[in-house]
């Protein structure tokens, strides 16, 4: 199995830190190094979704077809994969 990085948010924290603020309007609170105290609230709080903003782009080759089926069987993130129909 091979996996490459091949994206990953700037500055991700700071990206959350901005969505997670918007909802709480505390946008005038945000500083340097509020980041992590922040986003750690957020997650207590259970307010998830503002998670999502920041996202990581990764190529997985060298696997099974069954293990690609496990991978996407749980909606985790969003999934594009290589189609044996175009590519047979």
């Amino acid at each position: 199995m091979k996996v490459e990085l091949l994206f990953i948010t700037p500055e991700a924290e700071k990206l959350i830190e901005t969505a997670g603020r918007t909802s709480y309007l505390s946008s005038g609170k945000q500083g340097k190094d509020t980041e992590k105290a922040f986003i750690r609230m957020l997650i207590k709080r259970g307010h998830l979704s503002v998670l999502e903003h920041a996202y990581a782009t990764f190529r997985i080759s060298g696997i099974s077809r069954a293990f690609t089926h496990q991978l996407v069987r749980h909606r985790l993130c969003s999934f594009t994969q290589q189609s044996q129909r175009y590519v047979d």
